[in-house]
């Protein structure tokens, strides 16, 4: 039986993030993103992961670290939003065309001009031919359901590519919805060891 609760979808995102407890983080954070990398940074510190949290000075340098780590046979995660999407470009056509099953969650912000911090998918659609999959959330249990799955779609053998969990900036991602949980255990099994 599940695990009800209630989570705001940074929140979702982050705890599945801990109970798949992937080996390497590569972090900077964007708004309205922020929050999941700084509710796994807890986790690492309170030691319930046994996860690498590499915070950089970059998003740039955040997708080239989930690549190296990918690329030495660790499962690598990641997340962002709008403009930081936008200074990843580069490095997720490498991390696509070398077939690296990261995972990253975006939360979906419009691009800057002359300022925009309102939701919408003007990120994300910008880099729909990278190569990359994307997952697209209505609601916090999506978003969590989806990353469940997402690690498992990106591993898969007949798959090997990088994955983009998507949910809506400031609708989804900080508003407070109730959900229903896996139990680790499960959730471990389900995605499975990363080879």
């Amino acid at each position: 039986m599940g695990i009800r609760e209630r989570l705001s979808g940074n929140e979702a995102v982050a705890y599945a993030m801990k109970q798949i407890n992937p080996d390497v983080m590569g972090a900077y954070p964007i708004t309205p993103s922020t929050e999941i990398p700084q509710y796994f940074s807890t986790y690492v510190d309170n030691g319930e992961v046994d996860t690498l949290f590499i915070a950089v000075e970059s998003e740039h340098s955040a997708m080239s670290t989930c690549i190296g780590a990918e690329a030495a046979g660790c499962r690598a995660i990641s997340a962002t939003s709008s403009c930081g999407l936008c200074y990843m470009t580069e490095m997720l056509y490498v991390a696509a065309s070398d077939r690296l099953p990261i995972v990253m969650a975006v939360v979906n912000r419009a691009l800057t001009g002359p300022i925009n911090i309102n939701n919408d998918h003007s990120d994300s659609m910008g880099a729909r031919d990278a190569g990359w999959i994307q997952l697209y959330a209505e609601n916090n249990q999506e978003a969590y359901d989806n990353y469940l799955q997402a690690m498992r779609i990106a591993e898969t053998p007949d798959v090997r590519l990088p994955i983009m969990v998507c949910q809506d900036g400031f609708i989804t991602s900080h508003a407070i919805e109730n959900i229903e949980l896996v139990e680790t255990e499960k959730v471990r099994e389900f995605v499975g060891e990363y080879k």
